[in-house]
Parts: C-alpha cells; structure tokens; sequence
C-alpha cells in the first residue's frame, strides 16, 4: 500500500509533466537555472504566489521527504487552470490509479527490453545540423510590439518537425516547414532575446534578437493575458518621476480590486554598452500603497544583459522569505539565505546602489552595504533596465556607471 508522501510524489511529477508541456521547456529533470527562474516568474505572475527558484528545484527533483506546503502545490495547480491541489488532484485521482496499477504488473522481461531500447537510443550520435542558415531582422527598427522575419533554410536534412522559438519560453515557439525560407514571430517585450531554431526537439542554432524601445516605456502586466502586455500611452512622467497612477491603469479595465496586477518600466536600447561584470547602478524608487501598491508591496530591479540578467527583489519587511536574487548564474533564495536586510519601507523613496568589480558584488540600500557576494559565469555586455512592481511603483532617477567610473546612462 502505498503512503501519502508516495502518492504525492506521483501527482506532483504528474503535474510537472503538464507544466513543462504547457511552456515547452521538455523533461523537468532536463530544466537549467534560467528555466526554473523564468518558471518562477510565470507562476508568480499567474497565481501572484512567489515559489523560488531553490523550492522548484527540490519538487522537480523529488528532494523532499516531507509533502511541499499547500501554498506550493495550489500554485503549481493553479498554474495551470486547476482551482487549487485538491481539484488537481480530484480530475486526475484515476490516471494516477492506473499508472500505479501497470507499473505493478509490468513483466521484468518487458522491463529489461525497455531498458536495452533506451540504452541503444541514447548511444545513437547525435544529429549535426552544422549546415543550418538562421538569421533575423526585425520590421520595424524599435518598439513594441515588434514582427521579426527570421529566414532559415534547412532543406537539406530530413526531420520529421522543426520549429523556430522567440526565447527562452516555450510558448512562444511556431512551426517552421523544411521547404520554406521566411517565418515571422511577434515580440511584446523589448529585451535582448535569443532566438533558438529547433529540429526535433534539438536546439541547433541560436541567434540574438535586440528589441529595443524609444526611452522609457511603461507597461501594465496584464492579469488576463501574461503573454502580451497592456502599453500605456498616457504621459507617466510627473516632476521627473515616473510612475503609472491607479487612475491611469482604471483607464485600461484593469480591476485593481484583484489585487493581482503589476506595473514594469523598460529602458533598453544603444545607449547600453557597459560590461555586466565591472560597473555600478544607483536607482531611487518606491512602492507606495497611498499610490497604489498591492498589500503585499514590492520591487525588482534588473539590469538586462546579452545571456540573462542580475536583479534584486526588496519588499515589505514581513514578506522577505519570498525574496530572492540573481548575479550571473547565481540564485540567492531567502528561504534559505537571510535577505532581512532586503525588507525595507517602501512607501517611501529608497536609493539602491549595486556595484560589480570582476564578479563581486556589493548591494548598498540606503547609504548602507547589506549584501555582499560573487559569480562566476559572465552574461555579456549590458543591454537595458527593468523595473517591476507589485501595482503601482515609481522611480525617481537611474544612472549607471562603466568600471572607470564614467558615466554611461542616467535617467
């Protein structure tokens, strides 16, 4: 007889089997680090529950001895249309039966071949796709939304599907034809994305796409739709501060009663050339609930770069084992981390300041040094700023600094 932890361990590899169909990222076991942040974010961004990047790891790899928290599985359920655990795990209570019920009765001799074909499979080389063209350019030369004409050939190898994705979400991936040359895609979000072309589930080649925009652009993050974003056209900067007022985001039928929508401010573009490993960035913001901030308030800041981005979270002091940062491939969860000092007022003006020396880095809120740490794995020159906030936040200056000090953007 089975016990409960076992049971659950089934429905949970059941509804990551189902998570990574929903975003294309293939077997979870298979995830790198920026898929399980990415994931993240989307949950978060869905259910407005924050699970870290540390906790995906351990359920995808079944590194628990004890049942995650209930707050975790209704996410993941919720992640995908299920109202909570208990309803996931009610429409799915009978394939689980089944699975249990072959896998008992499996013949050891139908086992051993099963193996055989894996072990045959696995020791086949692998495909060279060394041959493929795959280039972009985009339709218009900044701002979103943007059509990007990606042109391939890849007539000359037999496969039996192929695909061309925008970046690193799996959702965003279109069909290609092997005797066709031109397929378009359609970017909401500026960013430097790499665009990756698929041939049977095999990444073959990866190219740079730079969506930029023309200064600051502000966002409302749709609660309905994740994937395209509300544009704001109203003015939103006031007394050279920007910030997206509760009125403005009435404007676009959001329903601030939900109090599950998020702001964001992108600056990317040329103006961007320092290297992500050596500079310093100063930021004045807020997240004030007298100007519309969720209950639970909070802030992240990225700096964009060529292969990922360094951020950091801060919010409302009771709410920072929720927290968690990112320098190169490095996560810092405070779940595990103590990232107290990351738990500040935010309804009023904060001033960050983030310096990077050859991979060090030194975090300093308020005129005082909370956070030290270091990377190992570069992620290129720097390409943009990102700003989210939880409902309506404001920045009141951004300036970034090369390693000599010199000034390379302030807003």
């Amino acid at each position: 007889m089975q016990n409960s932890t076992s049971q659950e361990k089934q429905y949970i590899t059941l509804i990551l089997k189902k998570i990574s169909t929903e975003i294309q990222l293939g077997e979870p076991n298979d995830w790198q680090q920026r898929d399980f942040e990415n994931l993240s974010l989307l949950i978060e961004e869905k259910t407005g529950i924050n699970l870290s990047v540390s906790t995906l790891k351990r359920i995808t790899k079944n590194q628990f001895t004890k049942i995650p928290q209930k707050n975790t599985l209704n996410a993941l359920a919720q992640y995908i249309e299920y109202k909570d655990w208990f309803d996931f795990k009610a429409n799915h209570l009978t394939k689980i039966k089944k699975i249990a019920f072959r896998f008992f009765y499996i013949p050891l001799a139908l086992i051993a071949a099963i193996i055989i074909l894996i072990i045959v499979f696995k020791s086949q080389p692998v495909q060279s796709y060394s041959e493929v063209k795959f280039s972009s350019r985009k339709n218009v030369s900044e701002g979103v939304p943007n059509t990007v004409i990606f042109d391939y050939d890849i007539s000359m190898y037999d496969f039996k599907e192929a695909s061309i994705q925008q970046s690193w979400d799996g959702r965003r991936r279109a069909e290609i034809k092997k005797d066709e040359k031109y397929s378009t895609s359609v970017y909401y979000y500026p960013g430097y994305h790499q665009a990756k072309l698929f041939i049977d589930e095999q990444m073959v080649k990866e190219i740079p796409v730079y969506i930029t925009t023309d200064g600051w652009l502000s966002v409302i993050n749709n609660p309905k739709n994740e994937l395209i974003p509300v544009y704001v056209k109203e003015n939103c900067m006031v007394d050279s501060k920007i910030h997206i007022s509760p009125e403005i985001i009435g404007n676009y039928n959001i329903d601030l009663e939900t109090n599950n929508h998020r702001t964001s401010f992108y600056y990317v573009n040329e103006e961007f050339n320092g290297n992500s490993d050596n500079f310093t960035f100063e930021t004045g913001f807020k997240n004030s609930q007298e100007e519309g901030a969720l209950v639970c308030q909070g802030c992240e800041i990225s700096i964009l770069s060529e292969f990922g981005r360094h951020f950091v979270q801060l919010c409302d002091s009771g709410c920072i084992g929720e927290l968690y940062l990112k320098f190169g491939a490095e996560y810092i969860s405070g779940e595990n981390n103590d990232l107290s000092a990351f738990g500040t007022d935010l309804n009023n003006w904060n001033n960050l300041k983030i310096e990077i020396k050859e991979k060090i880095v030194t975090v300093t809120l308020n005129n005082l040094e909370i956070f030290k740490t270091s990377y190992e794995n570069s992620i290129g020159e720097i390409k943009g700023l990102l700003y989210g906030f939880k409902g309506s936040g404001a920045i009141d200056y951004a300036r970034l600094y090369d390693s000599e000090n010199n000034v390379v953007f302030t807003e």
